[in-house]
């Protein structure tokens, strides 16, 4: 298991501040894109991290979670920002309804994952997109809008749900994960892949301590 930490920011100063701060100890990261009309907030945009300074984080590599409606404006913008970063895996919310083979075949030098809300039926989902050799599926374990919402539970289930469908992607689970609901999620017998922690590691008061503590936890 995996972990990614995620950054929800408004400015791209604050996005760097986090990202420095992480760098010592992670060589991953998941940015958030909310344009403000997906989600009732909006985040730091991709032209404004395209006019930072990036040369010194060129042995990240970066994740996108896009939470907005025009995703290929966005996804144009990251084919531009990749000349300056390296950039991984961009991810879509399934709501939107985007055709996945196309925006792969668009874009080959991305990996397109599809994102499950907590209000989405996973069976819904598997009729829409019954290939289930999509490579990344990120289910949100909070309602979407911002960090430190309350974790879901339930929406662990849905891993279970979409292993018995046949997926076999690597399955990602985001929000809400802490000491108090990291034991629950280990304690199952269906395991996301990868856990991509926000607050828990932000806003810590001791980075290394919560790190160490995930370290011990997560193998």
């Amino acid at each position: 298991m995996q972990v990614v930490p995620t950054t929800l920011e408004k400015t791209v100063d604050s996005l760097f501040v986090q990202i420095y701060n992480l760098l010592p100890y992670f060589k991953i990261f998941q940015i958030d894109i909310s344009d403000g009309l997906y989600t009732p907030n909006k985040t730091v945009q991709i032209e404004e991290i395209m006019s930072y300074k990036t040369q010194s984080i060129n042995q990240v590599t970066f994740d996108f979670h896009l939470m907005v409606k025009d995703y290929e404006t966005e996804i144009q913008k990251l084919k531009i920002l990749k000349g300056q970063v390296n950039i991984d895996n961009i991810f879509i919310h399934y709501s939107l309804f985007p055709d996945y083979e196309s925006l792969s075949e668009k874009y080959p030098e991305f990996r397109f994952g599809l994102v499950i809300n907590v209000q989405d039926s996973v069976e819904l989902f598997a009729k829409r997109y019954p290939n289930t050799s999509l490579p990344l599926i990120q289910l949100m374990t909070i309602d979407l809008g911002y960090q430190s919402l309350p974790f879901k539970p339930e929406m662990l289930q849905k891993i279970e749900q979409l292993k018995n469908l046949g997926y076999r992607s690597k399955i990602f689970i985001d929000g809400g994960i802490n000491d108090k609901t990291l034991p629950f999620i280990l304690s199952q017998e269906y395991k996301p892949d990868v856990l991509v922690i926000g607050s828990f590691l932000i806003r810590a008061e001791n980075l290394k301590q919560r790190v160490d503590y995930l370290k011990e936890k997560v193998k």
